[in-house]
């Protein structure tokens, strides 16, 4: 976005000339304007400045993390995906684009299908052996309460309707491609409040710090803004707000005519590459936005930004009033109206919009207020200005008390039915921080399902996946009724994101039948998550669950120093360890001694108080050692990657980076840890990852224990019932034996009394 360059270092003499130049530019500008702008006219281009900005999107599959193609293969597949819109504003010249390929090798009735919003809109039916499936389509522009436009797909395929014959055609496929988009365009002025302009965020949206060095308040925002635009699929680029001797790409910069009787404004009307030469030139470029030099969608706001902003404006309101005094009013009325929440402070735990250029920006002052703008509490920032006092980041389950309980709906599993032909698929994504509370986390998962029966009363299975582990799979009662199917979640299974899948199979029909449009399966209100405490080890998966309640982020004054590499290396370190942005703290390590953290923490280059780490550095050399002591690697000459491990600080668990070399990586968004304690990552992922914990990375379990566990319910109560049998058993003969032997003493009685008559 911006540089520094080495222009700031260059001789006096070149500097004089490039100033002499610059001003000599202004005043044949200010001449030539002065002959056709009149003062109404440069009024008046205040009083419109920025109106009329359209923005354009184009979300991309691969946007939404599909890195490879979708296929859809025979003889039935559907998938859906979601593109985000801005919430609850109408747009303008959507079009879908789908860049498609079909085989068609089988032979037989193949149709595609392709719906918008859950309506079908357009259906093709293909005879060539394979061709080209691309679709281009318009979108209905109507406001989405939702904020998502929903794409379905839809493949099917007959080899023959007339013949009993098996349908199975692996040659008859549909395939989607990642480079296919939706493209639209909104109205900027549309935008209103908090919320609309957070889901009206680009992909890679920019977050504007003052820098070059940021205060720990500002960058302790920055992180977390950063880390929670990573989790909704973002990927942020840190821009530093551009000084006086920077240059800035003014590529395609339109400045209206009237404002180019304006010295700061005509100097950057030439566009191309240019260097600021003065306030007055940065506060053009800031009442401008222009994009690819300074159009920031989400701003730190702190003193120094202030600062400097209320400086550049101030000076370029004293060249607006030396143009014309008569606009001087019209460029405040603008300054309050557009650059207002900029340049003036912010409560404590402040939100606001400004409007630079004509684009929404959210204005964050601190955590307190980043903390609005989580998956969980964005939905209620309907105003362009609030007030965070304070906010749950799990409600759910602090409205439950000290229930164990939570309902699935209310972690983003809406409950819905499904047709079933052959398979069908439900699916839950939450955050692990927002369904756990209390020192507990999800350790099961209850669902309430149904199925309806079949014409062939072909069973129907229900399989349970979490993060694509399969937990739990079970045969359904295809009888309507609703029934519990119920799956531990293992804790290797946890990430700091959780996707819960439910997959309905069924046979498919045989025999000379119509072919059926599938039977209902359902997901009910009733399923839920249960929640309970875990022993942890110190290993990323023990990591994981910590961080979801508590973490204790540290970095290095020398991180505050470069917030344009540092920040995008805390947050994506932040993501992969599973940190929650809006339960951690935030501290800066001193810099003449050790840390000492006072929980599970997160740290970044930072040197920790008896610290039991596995890896040691000097220099670019690294040194890994096991379990044991033995060594792992000896190597020296690295450069350009990290280390992550789980050590301990002062008895505390946490995560410890640091950068091998004097080159640190970029480390890139989809960076993930899970197993193990020790991971070497650089730019492209993790590298290599070691479990010095357990011998094999397999961890050790009592095989009888696991036995018994697995095994308990299907002998239990078979057992009981046959010990129980035998206690009736043996009850019953004790009985038998004392009714016998009373008999018996009866009958003795009875003879020696009649002896005794006789006598």
């Amino acid at each position: 976005m911006v540089s520094n360059p080495t222009s700031r270092r260059r001789a006096p003499g070149r500097l004089f000339l490039s100033a002499v130049r610059a001003t000599a530019f202004a005043v044949l500008a200010l001449a030539a304007g002065a002959a056709w702008a009149a003062p109404g006219d440069l009024a008046a281009a205040f009083a419109q400045l920025g109106a009329g900005r359209v923005e354009s999107r184009s979300i991309s599959l691969a946007d939404l993390g599909v890195t490879g193609p979708v296929v859809l293969r025979a003889p039935d597949a559907s998938q859906e995906f979601y593109f985000p819109v801005p919430v609850g504003l109408p747009i303008s010249g959507a079009t879908l684009q789908l860049d498609a390929h079909y085989l068609r090798a089988d032979g037989g009735r193949t149709t595609f299908v392709l719906s918008l919003d859950g309506t079908p809109v357009l259906a093709r039916g293909f005879s060539d052996p394979q061709g080209d499936g691309s679709v281009s389509i318009g979108v209905d522009g109507a406001p989405r309460p939702s904020g998502f436009v929903r794409v379905g797909m839809q493949w099917s395929s007959v080899l023959n309707d007339s013949v009993c014959a098996d349908q199975t055609a692996i040659g008859n496929l549909w395939r989607a491609a990642p480079t296919s988009r939706l493209t639209y365009q909104f109205d900027t002025a549309a935008i209103d409040d908090v919320r609309a302009a957070w889901s009206a965020l680009r992909p890679a949206p920019t977050l504007l710090v003052a820098g070059p060095r940021v205060s720990p308040g500002a960058y302790d925002a920055a992180w977390r803004i950063e880390a929670l635009l990573m989790r909704a699929g973002d990927s942020p680029l840190v821009a530093v707000l551009p000084a006086v001797g920077d240059t800035v790409d003014l590529t395609g910069v339109s400045v209206p005519a009237p404002l180019q009787s304006v010295p700061a404004f005509a100097a950057l009307a030439s566009g191309g590459t240019h260097r600021i030469a003065s306030p007055a030139e940065l506060g053009a470029l800031i009442a401008l936005a222009p994009r690819g030099a300074f159009a920031p969608d989400v701003v730190v706001s702190d003193e120094a930004l202030r600062q400097r902003v209320n400086a550049a404006l101030d000076a370029l309101r004293a060249q607006v009033a030396g143009v014309s005094a008569d606009a001087a009013p019209a460029f405040d009325a603008w300054r309050r109206r557009a650059a207002g929440a900029l340049a003036t402070p912010l409560e404590p735990g402040e939100l606001r919009l400004a409007r630079l250029g004509g684009q929404a920006e959210v204005v964050v002052g601190d955590s307190t207020g980043v903390a609005a703008l989580s998956r969980t509490w964005n939905p209620v920032n309907v105003a362009d200005r609030l007030v965070v006092h304070a906010l749950d980041s799990a409600p759910n389950v602090g409205a439950g008390g000290d229930s164990d309980r939570l309902a699935l709906a209310l972690a983003g599993g809406t409950p819905r039915s499904l047709n079933v032909l052959t398979s069908a698929e439900w699916q839950a994504s939450f955050d692990l921080a927002s369904v756990s509370g209390g020192g507990k986390i999800p350790r099961r998962v209850v669902l309430e399902l149904a199925a309806a029966p079949a014409s062939s009363r072909n069973g129907q299975t229900a399989s349970i996946f979490f993060n694509g582990v399969l937990i739990g799979s079970q045969l359904l009662d295809t009888d309507g009724r609703a029934q519990l199917v119920s799956a531990p979640i293992p804790l290797y299974a946890l990430g700091s994101i959780n996707q819960l899948r439910v997959v309905f199979q069924r046979q498919p029909e045989g025999g000379c039948q119509p072919r059926a449009e599938g039977y209902p399966a359902a997901v009910l209100p009733g399923s839920y998550l249960v929640l309970g405490t875990a022993s942890l080890e110190d290993d990323f998966t023990g990591m994981v669950a910590r961080f979801s309640q508590q973490t204790q982020v540290l970095v290095p004054e020398a991180y505050l120093a470069d917030p344009a590499a540092s920040l995008p290396r805390l947050a994506r370190l932040a993501n992969a360890a599973g940190v929650a942005p809006t339960r951690a703290t935030f501290s800066v390590a001193p810099g003449d001694g050790a840390a000492q953290p006072a929980g599970p923490f997160l740290a970044a280059d930072v040197a920790l108080r008896d610290e039991t780490a596995r890896a040691t550095f000097d220099g670019d050399r690294m040194v890994l050692k096991g379990r044991s002591g033995n060594t792992l690697a000896d190597v020296s000459g690295l450069t350009g990657i990290g280390v992550i491990e789980v050590v301990r600080a002062g008895g505390q668990p946490g995560v410890l980076y640091r950068t091998v070399g004097a080159r640190a990586p970029v480390l890139g968004p989809s960076l993930h840890l899970q197993t193990g304690d020790v991971a070497v990552v650089d730019g492209s992922g993790t590298l290599r990852q070691f479990d010095t914990l357990h011998a094999g990375g397999v961890p050790t379990t009592d095989e009888s224990n696991v036995w018994l566990g697995g095994h308990l319910s299907s002998w239990v109560l078979p057992g009981a019932a046959i010990v129980l049998l035998l206690l009736l058993i043996w009850a019953a003969g004790r009985a038998r034996r004392r009714r016998r032997a009373k008999s018996a003493a009866a009958q003795k009685s009875g003879a020696g009394n009649g002896d005794h008559r006789q006598g």
